[in-house]
């Protein structure tokens, strides 16, 4: 008995787990792409991977280079951007970067209500996220609160509705997080 609820602990961590699978690339993909831009324009520079960031995150953006190098890849911006990892984006929104990189950042938040347009408040929602994503990309357990899970679940839909409303609404029509939960909740161990 016991091994059979294991199992379908299991079981509902992994769906639960895929259903977040549409929103959190959506949301890693709009927030690079939307920093690259910015950044370009801000910075008046299309290789700003390369001349803007502080040696730390320059050092990452190399090494990645070498990377594609050894695969036999073109390095592109494109392809570099591709290989940066979640943790990369969410990065510049801290304090310490907030003198350098607000202003290019706070401009991709279009569709943000004014009183929520904080670099603080941003930076924790991302950095919350970040750390969901990592659990369920690293096959750790995250069915034990559905409510959290809801409210990791809002968060994510309410970055990325802050960043493109077009992609949020593909995204709601394809997010199967609702009628997963429902399933799980009627199954409740």
């Amino acid at each position: 008995m016991i091994k059979k609820k294991a199992f379908k602990l299991y079981e509902y961590n992994v769906k639960i787990s895929q259903s977040f699978y549409a929103p959190l690339s959506a949301l890693e993909i709009t927030l690079r792409n939307k920093i690259d831009d910015s950044f370009k324009k801000h910075f008046r520079d299309d290789f700003w991977l390369h001349n803007v960031l502080p040696p730390i995150m320059g050092k990452q953006v190399t090494d990645l280079e070498q990377k594609l190098s050894q695969r036999k890849k073109p390095i592109t911006n494109s392809n570099i951007l591709a290989e940066l990892n979640f943790g990369f984006w969410t990065i510049l929104f801290n304090r310490r970067f907030a003198k350098t990189y607000w202003k290019p950042l706070h401009r991709i938040f279009e569709h943000i209500p004014k009183h929520q347009r904080k670099r603080s408040e941003i930076s924790a929602k991302l950095n919350h996220i970040r750390t969901f994503r990592n659990r369920i990309y690293h096959y750790e357990p995250i069915i034990w609160n559905l409510d959290v899970l809801d409210q990791k679940h809002n968060d994510i839909l309410d970055v990325l509705q802050w960043l493109n409303p077009e992609t949020t609404k593909w995204v709601r029509s394809i997010d199967t997080y609702e009628d997963i939960k429902s399933r799980v909740r009627m199954n409740e161990l």
